[in-house]
Order: structure tokens, then sequence, then C-alpha cells
């Protein structure tokens, strides 16, 4: 069995962008891939960003819990078993694959992390500095890792903040820990939601913009290698 060419994240950008301007399977036929493998590729970058096409080299921990309801999730979604796990943070399916076996074989754990494993633990944390967190993580292509380790919170904490804030409809106010002392409901006036709130949207604004300049960028590629290839040609 042949072994599978490793690729770069700019390779794989380039072979995307390819793929995207013209067929899946022709350009996972010439680079000698399955089509499969390249649009894996294609949904992680989408809902992962370039993170997405990063190779993992150590294992993230999940606790037993944040396993627990993504398995639960995914029963009662429509999404496939890889579309589902990319777009909940995971790199592929094997991953939710096996804790539904586990969840089946009632044996889903908490991973134990090795020595060499990097672990944030989880931390108490305000609401102005959650509201940072996920202005920081959506301007970020949503790291939840990245984010974990910047602000010294655990992954399943930046995950979870970001779930809330999205199911409640992108509302600020769903980042607020009820069970501490937080600011009572009633001092919370119009003024601060939309402060909040325009502070969110700048950053889906910033993150927008990015994806778009990257889009351009990945044009320029594309161009100045068809402009090489006619001259090479000429």
């Amino acid at each position: 069995m042949s072994r599978k060419p490793k690729c770069s994240v700019e390779q794989k950008l380039n072979i995307l962008n390819e793929a995207v301007h013209s067929s899946f399977r022709k350009v996972a036929k010439k680079y000698g891939f399955d089509e499969g493998t390249i649009m894996t590729w294609y949904r992680l970058y989408r809902y992962q960003g370039i993170d997405g096409l990063r190779s993992i080299r150590s294992n993230r921990s999940y606790s037993k819990e944040f396993k627990l309801s993504l398995v639960e999730q995914y029963r009662n979604s429509d999404d496939s078993l890889e579309l589902f796990a990319i777009k909940h943070g995971l790199k592929s399916k094997s991953q939710l694959s096996n804790w539904i076996i586990q969840y089946n074989e009632l044996k889903l754990k908490a991973y134990t992390p090795r020595k060499r494993d990097s672990i944030m633990p989880g931390r108490k944390t305000t609401f102005e500095e959650r509201l940072s967190i996920v202005e920081d993580l959506i301007k970020h292509d949503v790291n939840y890792n990245w984010a974990a380790n910047k602000y010294h919170v655990s992954y399943q904490q930046v995950y979870g903040w970001y779930q809330k804030y999205r199911k409640s409809g992108n509302d600020p106010q769903s980042l607020r820990d009820r069970r501490g002392k937080a600011k009572p409901e009633a001092e919370w006036t119009e003024l601060d939601k939309l402060r909040a709130e325009n502070r969110l949207l700048k950053a889906e604004m910033k993150r927008n913009e990015m994806e778009v300049a990257f889009a351009k960028k990945l044009i320029e590629i594309r161009n100045r290698e068809a402009k090489n290839s006619s001259n090479n040609k000429s």
C-alpha cells in the first residue's frame, strides 16, 4: 500500500484553492490523495480556520462531561459524523466514533493525559473576562486551544462559553455566571448590552475581513502559478 504524502499548511491551502476552482476528484487524483481527504481539509478550514489544517503534536484532554454532551448532541443532529465532529472542534470523526462506541458500552471516561501533554486547568472567571475571551476567540477563527492557552482556562470552558453564546442568538448576557456574584439583571442597562454586542460584532467583522484577505491571497497564488506556467510553455 502506497504511503500518502505529507503536506504543509501552505500546500494544503494551494490544493484546496485548486480543488475549489476545478474539481475535488481531479485534484485528488493529481496529487495522489483520496477525494475524501481533501474534502476533510476543506471542512476543517471552513469550520476551524487555518488552525484546522495544522497537525496536532499532542493529545487534547476532554472531560467525560464534554464527551457525553457531544455524543448526545450528535444523536439529535442531522449532520454526518465527520461534519458534526469538525464543527465541534475535533480533527476527525474517529474520536467521536470511539466516544459513541464507549458511550453505548457504558465505558466512556475522561482522557488521562501523559506527562508530555499540555493541560490548562479551569479557573474562575468574571463576566468581563469571558466576554474578552469569546471576543478574541472569534477573531482567531474559533481556535479553542489557542484561547485556552492564552487566557489560562480550560478547553472545555472556552468551548462551553462559545456554544452558550451561539445558542443564545449571539447574546453577550449568555456569558454570565448566574451562580456567582454577577451584576444583577436590573443593573444590566441597554447601553451595556449594546456595548458588548458591538465588541463581539466587531470581532466577527475582523474575522470576515481576514477570511476575505486570505481568499484574495489564494487567488494571487493561483494567478501567479498560472502566469508562471504560461511563461514556461512559451
